[in-house]
């Protein structure tokens, strides 16, 4: 359905890899870390193959750390650029033991609207135009109480998965967006003291130069570096408020090398 998430309940992603509420799984590893971004919806002109698939720095960047240990690939993951294959993101997730989940499943059932395939648009509630992947557009709907969000799913699946101790947001903005990751966290909280929580750039790259510098020669590179020592001590120093880092111990566990980043 084009108001639900392309990967809500999906058993055909490959390689022992399926979703229960847009949360990814695995048959073969208990995720360490999991990442949470806010939607990948499916609709007819989206190229995602699968989480962050298309148009975004998330799997140059995976790549680089666990694949070559070294800033190589600076290109955004897109249909004109299979790299990593899709093959090797799955490499990644089993290497790194990561799952992904969004906080949103889609529109809520009752709410009504029209695709436009054609011009790449959806009008929710015969009254506004979403026509883009922007968290803006996310929270004008989630404030107007048109989206149906994932909390509970996600907040049960970090309470009742013990071997998951990292959770990372791909984002820290958005008034309706950071209230349902606050009350994620708030959640786990009260059952678990052991699951750290950090915000890391989004790796959309949206905001770069404006909100993140360009630490390195290109803008994967630097958001790599802005992700592995964000307000640690390196000789290219970085500081942003609010964002925290990359585990350096679950990295090195993993055979990447912080120090080459």
């Amino acid at each position: 359905m084009p108001n639900q998430h392309k990967f809500f309940q999906r058993n055909d992603l490959g390689d022992g890899f399926y979703t229960e509420n847009t949360i990814l799984k695995s048959n073969d590893y208990q995720p360490k870390v999991l990442i949470i971004g806010t939607y990948n919806p499916d609709w007819a002109w989206n190229p995602s193959d699968f989480f962050y698939g298309r148009g975004m720095y998330m799997w140059p960047i995976m790549a680089n750390l666990f694949i070559h240990n070294r800033n190589q690939l600076y290109h955004p993951r897109n249909i004109n650029n299979d790299e990593p294959t899709l093959q090797e993101v799955h490499e990644i997730c089993k290497k790194g033991r990561i799952s992904f989940a969004d906080i949103i499943k889609g529109l809520k059932p009752n709410i009504p609207y029209n695709i436009n395939n054609n011009s790449h648009q959806v009008i929710v509630n015969n009254q506004f135009c979403w026509c883009n992947y922007k968290d803006s557009q996310l929270d004008y709907l989630g404030n107007e109480n048109w989206l149906d969000d994932n909390v509970k799913a996600i907040s049960d699946y970090i309470i009742n998965t013990p071997t998951l101790n990292h959770v990372y947001f791909t984002y820290k903005s958005g008034t309706w967006v950071v209230e349902k990751k606050n009350e994620i966290i708030q959640s786990v909280k009260l059952n678990r003291n052991d699951v750290d929580f950090q915000s890391i750039f989004t790796p959309s790259g949206q905001g770069f130069g404006k909100n993140l510098p360009n630490t390195l020669d290109n803008k994967c590179w630097s958001i790599t570096h802005c992700w592995i020592w964000n307000d640690l001590n390196n000789p290219v120093q970085i500081q942003k408020k609010d964002y925290g880092h990359l585990d350096h111990n679950w990295l090195r566990a993993c055979g990447v090398d912080p120090n080459n980043f």
